[in-house]
């Protein structure tokens, strides 16, 4: 999860994945939480944030906000899919 990262860290995240991942390939992530704030993870995530940290390496194909990934998350997660440049 994204929000699992620290902040500071999260730059070295995106390095890592656009590393691993196979141009054409797929990365998914999920943002949660979108609403509470706190000084422990899960760490609050926003879309924009994320994008930031993505767009040098990857393509934003979907984002759904809908997902219902995890029951009790409604309204507060969402999940992004990305395409690997």
């Amino acid at each position: 999860l994204f929000s699992a990262i620290h902040p500071s860290q999260r730059q070295q995240w995106a390095e890592t994945y656009a590393r691993l991942i196979v141009p054409q390939g797929t990365l998914i992530v999920l943002l949660y939480p979108l609403i509470r704030r706190g000084q422990t993870p899960p760490y609050r995530v926003t879309m924009a944030e994320c994008e930031v940290y993505l767009k040098r390496y990857f393509v934003l194909v979907r984002v759904d906000p809908n997902c219902r990934c995890t029951e009790g998350h409604e309204g507060n997660e969402l999940m992004s899919v990305w395409k690997r440049l």
